[in-house]
């Protein structure tokens, strides 16, 4: 949902489509503004995510990586 979202985006304010980059430790990144996180469920445990951004040239690109979730209160 993200990615169409994001390419209706980019044809709305005449960018080229993003790419979706995934996320290796060590990673440089050129992220000048941020454009849209997903958001984590509330479940425990980790998910993809995915963060659109702006690079320092105004391209778009979607870094997607692993996050855990929201619901891992007392749960050690």
């Amino acid at each position: 949902a993200n990615e169409q979202a994001m390419q209706e985006y980019a044809a709305a304010n005449g960018k080229n489509p993003p790419e979706v980059i995934h996320y290796r430790y060590g990673m440089k990144l050129d992220i000048a503004r941020v454009v849209a996180i997903t958001p984590t469920d509330s479940s425990c445990g980790v998910m993809p995510a995915q963060m659109t951004y702006e690079d320092s040239n105004g391209d778009l690109n979607i870094l997607e990586y692993r996050a855990a979730g929201t619901g891992c209160r007392n749960q050690n």
